[in-house]
């Protein structure tokens, strides 16, 4: 008795119909050789599967085969790339020379005091901006008031005692002025280095013995005679002192290191404040000796600060005849006006110097040079296509490029479109839409100069 296998064979294929014609045709044989053996029930029933199930496979055999036949694929649209664009141009390419330092107040000036006393007033407080000629404080000035009015009262009594002879009153002012003018004279003699120091001595005395004689002095001989000349050389320095009692700020700035407080006593010489120029400021950066040759008085600089998150347009204002020999740098100094306040002394800054210059290049913004296979090329986009252009390269700086020869792919003129963004897998001649038009960054082109 042979025991009947069903078969099934998925996905519709032509193999798939031979096999089930091949099995049918095998049970066939075998029953008609032994017929008296019958199939039990399950066994017709699984023949019957078979069959319709060789059925199905072969309807969707057909069905899946038939599809389409004769049709022309469809044909997909081409997708367009978009990008930013520059233009090339031609202009001078400016490589930097890079410095770094910090900056520091045009004017400080340590605050000290000039006359010894105690502290009465204070007008000041830390960090507080100041203008030239207020009070910082305020020394107790009795005892210098009462010098200052004892001396004025000696000069009032050595006035009263002068008193000149009628009948001698002296030398004209002419005569005296003319002896002046000779004195003055024979010091420019020395100076111009015409005369020696001991030749314009020995002139000298000459002249004042002279005009002794001719009693061209005779006013300020009787002044002197009468004390009238000490007593007023007392009565000014009484006068000064009492002056120095107000302790005043010399320019505009801010009040740093405050060291006074009311009822405190001071001493001659003793340092008070600092006073900052915060407005006034510069920066001190070190030039290599290397980079030395292109640095000079005038220059533009791009003067980077850091923690203001700020670049600063100005130049260079001196360039320092001294030479560290240690460090191989030479000190220059930029200077700018900041009315904020917001430059403070020590910050750190970097400056860009405009060092070498290259003439009438051709340049294309830095973004624009792609790197294949180790061959420089950018995109240049005619007729809405992105064109490639293998090219030679020239001198650079953080943003142009200059380019000397086009290698391969056609001409590059100044006022050509090239790509600078998203062109990273752009492949030539594809379609590109133009979103904008990206400015040419030249920082070099037109630098301001900073206002003193």
């Amino acid at each position: 008795m042979y025991r009947v296998v069903t078969v099934r064979i998925r996905t519709g294929t032509l193999l798939a119909i031979v096999c089930a014609c091949l099995i049918a045709a095998t049970f066939a044989a075998c029953g008609g050789k032994n017929e008296a053996a019958q199939p039990s029930g399950s066994d017709s029933t699984s023949i019957a599967a078979a069959e319709g199930s060789m059925e199905s496979e072969a309807e969707n055999f057909g069905e899946g085969e038939g599809q389409g036949e004769g049709e022309e694929p469809k044909k997909q649209r081409e997708r367009s790339t978009t990008v930013r664009v520059s233009s090339t141009f031609t202009g001078d390419l400016v490589k930097p020379v890079v410095a770094e330092g910090t900056i520091r107040a045009r004017h400080s000036a340590e605050i000290r005091v000039e006359v010894g006393g105690k502290i009465t007033r204070l007008f000041v407080d830390e960090g507080r901006p100041v203008r030239g000629g207020q009070l910082i404080a305020k020394v107790d000035d009795r005892g210098y008031r009462a010098a200052a009015d004892e001396a004025r009262a000696r000069y009032l009594q050595a006035l009263s005692l002068l008193s000149i002879e009628e009948e001698n009153p002296g030398a004209p002012e002419e005569a005296v002025q003319a002896v002046r003018d000779e004195l003055a004279n024979l010091e420019k003699l020395e100076r111009s280095g015409k005369i020696t120091a001991e030749e314009r001595q020995a002139r000298e005395i000459e002249l004042d013995v002279q005009a002794l004689k001719e009693g061209k002095f005779h006013t300020e001989i009787a002044a002197a005679r009468s004390g009238v000349s000490v007593a007023r050389t007392a009565l000014e320095r009484a006068r000064l002192d009492l002056e120095r009692t107000e302790i005043r700020v010399p320019f505009d700035g801010v009040i740093t290191g405050l060291k006074l407080s009311v009822g405190q006593l001071v001493t001659v010489g003793e340092n008070v404040c600092t006073i900052v120029d915060n407005v006034n400021v510069e920066a001190e950066v070190g030039v290599l000796e290397a980079d030395l040759a292109f640095v000079a008085e005038g220059k533009p600089v791009l003067l980077a600060i850091p923690a203001l998150r700020d670049t600063l347009s100005v130049q260079v204002d001196v360039v320092s005849p001294q030479f560290d020999r240690e460090a191989r740098t030479c000190e220059v100094l930029i200077r700018l006006k900041d009315p904020t306040g917001r430059v403070r002394p020590g910050m750190f800054v970097r400056a860009l110097i405009a060092g070498e210059t290259f003439d009438d290049r051709l340049l294309v913004p830095r973004e624009a040079i792609l790197n294949r296979e180790g061959r420089p090329l950018l995109f240049k986009v005619e007729d809405g296509r992105a064109k490639w252009l293998y090219v030679e390269l020239g001198e650079s700086n953080a943003d142009l490029v200059e380019i000397t020869q086009v290698l391969q792919g056609g001409a590059l003129s100044p006022g050509d479109q090239v790509v600078v963004s998203d062109h990273l897998t752009l492949t030539h001649d594809a379609k590109v839409k133009v979103k904008s038009t990206v400015p040419i960054k030249d920082p070099w082109a037109a630098p301001r100069k900073v206002e003193e």
